[in-house]
């Protein structure tokens, strides 16, 4: 079976540094494999989008897993390389896929997989649309029965992924069964050719579809090309003593359409249990001799299923999908049904050429509404400087803005066509400026004089007594002023240095992010978030996901403690690759907290030693913020460390006015899937795990640590249910009993 290269796993993407215009002359060469590549396209996301299988898994420069050599051209590299790559990685032509741009025809080699040379030794039409091919392999190649191969053949510049449809074996014998595709290139020249003694590349194996252990029933539905991994996992469960009663259930067009049926039939003989195979024919004349089943094969599971029977489906994606859906509704919990990870395609999750080009223009309003997080920080400036009540009102208007304006206000899944993405990127530009604004005129709130006339000024303009105001601010009030400034660090800082310092390409960029991220003592987040958080979300090697049962208030001491020993420990490992000095200018770590430092001497020289305490109580407050969103959006996930970040790792929200005051960060769930996309660019994922509700709303349930687990363990449990891979659904029973809730060690039991 020919399986698609773009799924959940590889999604296909443009470079989002600025919308795609139109193809370029630009050339790659990838192990032999030409693509072409667009306007300001990285290798990575050319490769994945034309059918290369390219290892990858967070896509901003984090991980290293798309690491390759250059061999020959220039790309233009977007991040520090150093932080990844060995010296002699780095001598010998090195780059990251992910963050490399070509500026000349490119020669690449990917030598993390190594092809198996083989030859093929049969050829064989089973039906006018499926051919079989046998390989005899130089050595014995490593697979379960189940899983798929990329497969290139000797006079055709193509490779593609096939399912084997064998056993396992010593001779190093492999068979494929093969759908001709109209238009397929490798398809038609394997239909059109006569190819035995044709020498054959393998690369593998791959894929989850393989049976697992258990003694519950097993449906397994195939269609077309489908039955091609069924046949291998039969053959070896035959071998194994399988003794699970199983039925399979083959659909197909006709009668014509069949294939294996002698084979399937000494299948059922040798099964050790029982054995139902029942081929299903949907367009079948009615006037022909056929006396079996007809219909569409997914009209007959609920026949020959029980609440125990465990699913495998290969086939058509509409097929696949349809049985997915027919056995959910009849209860089949997700962690009992089998469909290899690359049988179809996650529409959802691409973003190609075509679909930036069929998105509507964006208007005024769509640029508009991304002001609305410069108008929330400058009414902020306004309360704080009016002082005592107005103080109060503002904080509470922000609670009341965000909350009952995301609760009313509803979602936005709007995804325009942005032309200026320069006007996007002053926006985000803007935020040093404004929140340099909040700073002094936080810190100037409790100053004992009215430093540089400040306050003076203000009154003349405005016929409003600022300083009597200052003056008159009550101990609580100035509280408030506080919890106000760091939301607004959070808000303004924060949430705008996320999405600069993912631009490691830009030094404009990186530099406003890291001052914004000064403000929250926290410039480490520019190191660790990219290069560790990125590579590790959702697993217990990362600090910044909470693992299930953990309350808020340690998470904020946990994850900044080991959030900054994770930074040193990659900073450190940066500076030995470079041959650099641990103690010198080139520490990032080190010279990011002196730009903290700095401000804390400035927060002193404006309003003294008060000024300064108000200013670290802020700027912890702040921080605090961070760790806050850390523990909300990846609360309770699992991941296997080696499988590619998906858009269930990271709980989403579409709320309208959390999405447009803080640049989509609510699109969670597309940016951990895809970390190089421009915020503009996210997609809203509607059918992605969700938050509780907006952003400050999430916040504060979670600040009440009853009302979280309340709310969250449901959804966590459903998560589980809905999203979570086999794999993770056994990391997640573990993680259940760690938890000390008991609801998640009751659901083990289940």
């Amino acid at each position: 079976m020919e399986l698609d290269m773009f799924s959940t796993d590889q999604i296909s993407t443009k470079k989002t540094m600025q919308p795609i215009a139109s193809k370029t002359a630009i050339q790659a060469k990838i192990n032999g494999a030409t693509i072409q590549l667009l306007s300001n396209e990285n290798i990575l996301s050319a490769a994945l989008r034309q059918g290369i299988d390219f290892p990858h898994s967070c896509r901003v420069g984090g991980c290293a897993t798309c690491k390759c050599q250059l061999i020959h051209g220039k790309v233009k590299e977007l991040t520090e390389t150093g932080y990844l790559l060995s010296d002699e990685e780095l001598n010998n032509g090195y780059i990251l896929a992910c963050q490399s741009i070509p500026q000349t025809d490119v020669e690449i080699r990917v030598p993390n997989k190594e092809f198996i040379l083989g030859q093929v030794i049969r050829q064989k039409f089973l039906t006018k649309e499926i051919c079989e091919i046998t390989i005899q392999l130089k050595i014995p190649i490593n697979f379960k029965a189940g899983q798929y191969v990329s497969l290139s053949i000797e006079g055709m510049d193509a490779e593609r992924n096939y399912s084997i449809a064998n056993a396992p074996n010593e001779k190093g014998i492999v068979s494929f069964i093969i759908r001709n595709v109209p238009g397929g290139k490798l398809s038609n020249y394997i239909f059109n050719e006569n190819l035995v003694g044709k020498k054959t590349k393998v690369k593998g194996a791959f894929g989850n579809f393989y049976l697992r252990d258990s003694k519950n029933p097993i449906l397994m539905i195939a269609g077309g090309s489908g039955l091609s991994p069924i046949l291998a996992i039969l053959e070896q469960g035959i071998l194994n003593g399988t003794k699970r009663p199983l039925t399979l259930l083959f659909g197909a067009r006709k009668k014509e359409d069949l294939y294996k049926l002698n084979e399937l039939q000494k299948i059922k003989k040798l099964w050790k249990g029982k054995f139902n195979f029942i081929p299903v024919l949907s367009e079948e004349p009615k006037e022909s001799s056929w006396k079996g089943e007809r219909g569409l094969v997914t009209s007959k599971i609920k026949e020959y299923i029980t609440n125990k029977t465990e699913a495998y489906l290969c086939g058509p994606p509409p097929m696949v999908d349809s049985a997915t859906k027919e056995l959910t509704l009849m209860g089949i919990p997700k962690h009992s049904i089998y469909a290899d990870r690359f049988t179809t395609i996650d529409h959802s999750l691409s973003l190609n050429i075509d679909d930036i080009q069929n998105r509507s223009k964006a208007g005024f309003f769509d640029y508009l509404k991304f002001f609305l997080f410069h108008a929330v920080a400058i009414m902020s400036v306004v309360s704080l400087l009016m002082g005592g009540f107005y103080t109060t009102i503002g904080f509470f208007s922000l609670l009341f803005f965000y909350i009952i304006g995301d609760a009313i206000s509803g979602d936005d899944k709007s995804t325009p066509n942005f032309s200026r993405p320069d006007v996007l990127t002053l926006q985000l530009w803007m935020a040093l400026p404004i929140l340099c604004v909040i700073f002094f005129s936080s810190v100037w709130t409790v100053s004992p004089t009215d430093t540089l006339g400040f306050g003076s000024w203000l009154s003349q303009i405005f016929d409003y007594d600022f300083n009597f105001a200052k003056t008159n601010t009550t101990i609580i009030e100035h509280v408030y002023a506080i919890i106000l400034s760091g939301l607004m660090i959070g808000l303004v800082g924060t949430i705008t240095a996320h999405e600069l310092t993912h631009r490691t390409w830009d030094p404009i960029s990186m530099f406003i992010g890291r001052w914004l991220l000064a403000f929250s003592f926290d410039t480490i987040f520019s190191i660790e978030h990219v290069y560790g958080h990125h590579r590790y979300v959702s697993t217990t090697e990362d600090p910044a996901t909470a693992p299930r049962g953990r309350n808020v208030y340690y998470h904020i001491l946990a994850s900044t403690i080991k959030g900054n020993i994770s930074a040193w420990d990659i900073e450190v490992k940066r500076l030995k690759r470079m041959n650099y000095s641990i103690l010198s200018y080139h520490n990032a770590y080190l010279r990011g907290h002196l730009m903290s430092v700095s401000l804390v001497t400035l927060a002193y020289l404006i309003s003294g030693i008060t000024g300064m305490f108000f200013f670290i109580a802020s700027g912890l407050f702040g921080k605090a913020l961070l760790e806050i969103v850390n523990y909300m959006e990846h609360y309770g996930m699992v991941r296997l460390p080696e499988e590619p970040v998906q858009p269930r790792h990271s709980w989403n929200t579409n709320k309208r006015i959390s999405s447009w005051t803080m640049f989509n960060l609510t699109r969670h769930s597309h940016h951990h899937a895809q970390g190089e996309v421009a915020y503009q660019d996210l997609r809203p994922f509607p059918n992605a795990p969700m938050m509780i509700s907006g952003y400050l709303t999430t916040i504060v349930i979670a600040l009440i640590p009853p009302l979280w687990h309340r709310l969250m363990v449901p959804k966590v449990l459903e998560w589980d249910q809905k999203f979570a891979s086999p794999e993770e659904l056994e990391l997640a029973k573990i993680a259940n009993q760690r938890s000390g809730i008991p609801k998640f060690i009751s659901s083990n039991k289940g």
